[in-house]
């Protein structure tokens, strides 16, 4: 596969965990993860197609050490080509001339979620963009960010005992909008913070309901690869 596209996946997962179990199967790669709190959730799922190369004799289970991988990607650049082998309990990873043996993790010892199902009732499709500079600008107001859709318009904001920011985009700036009445939910920065930072698509899809979950829905792999991010609220009193 193309070292980037690996690269991304990697950074993506490392803003939760720094172990992983990568599921490969007939239809391609799918990893899922959880923070350390159950705060926060990744679902990533890579077409095999997305692969310049891929063969596999059954459905393989791989732990792997999200670190060692950073590592090892450091030394190479986003044009270069990464071939993955799993050889019995070891993971090589080759590029160019370049090699690294790496030990697996046992992979019943890393915990895969189960994605809940969640009925939110409004959607607002936002450049990512502006959605990453609403939130870069709130890490230093408040701890907590508000995500907010009408049937007019998306918002983010954020309070601090002095302090206070809003990004405010109108329905016909977004690619999409659904709402049929306004909902809203606190969520804390830092997690979004380290999300939005890791991905590269155009656009993210903001589901949302009134103290549930928000669920974003992106693209990574210039379009190869489908991923979802899960954050619980914080109740206001």
């Amino acid at each position: 596969m193309n070292v980037k596209d690996l690269k991304e996946i990697t950074d993506l997962l490392l803003t939760l965990v720094t172990e992983a179990k990568f599921e490969f199967n007939k239809k391609g790669l799918s990893v899922k993860c959880v923070d350390p709190a159950h705060v926060a959730m990744i679902v990533l799922d890579l077409n095999k197609d997305a692969f310049l190369e891929y063969n596999l004799e059954e459905d393989t289970e791989v732990g792997v050490d999200l670190e060692k991988i950073k590592d090892f990607l450091k030394n190479t650049s986003s044009n270069d080509v990464i071939e993955i082998k799993k050889e019995d309990s070891k993971l090589l990873l080759t590029v160019g001339y370049l090699s690294r043996t790496m030990s697996t993790i046992d992979p019943s010892s890393i915990t895969v979620p189960k994605v809940p199902s969640l009925g939110l009732p409004a959607k607002a499709v936002v450049p990512t963009d502006q959605f990453a500079g609403g939130i870069k600008v709130a890490e230093n107001i408040s701890d907590n960010i508000t995500l907010h859709i009408t049937p007019t318009e998306f918002r983010l904001y954020s309070t601090g005992d002095e302090d206070s920011t809003k990004l405010i985009i109108p329905k016909d700036l977004l690619k999409e909008l659904k709402c049929d009445s306004e909902v809203r939910s606190l969520y804390p920065v830092d997690y979004l913070l380290r999300f939005i930072k890791a991905i590269n698509s155009e656009y993210v899809t903001v589901n949302l309901g009134t103290d549930y979950p928000v669920k974003i829905e992106f693209t990574f792999s210039d379009g190869k690869g489908n991923g979802i991010f899960l954050l619980a609220p914080r109740i206001e009193e």
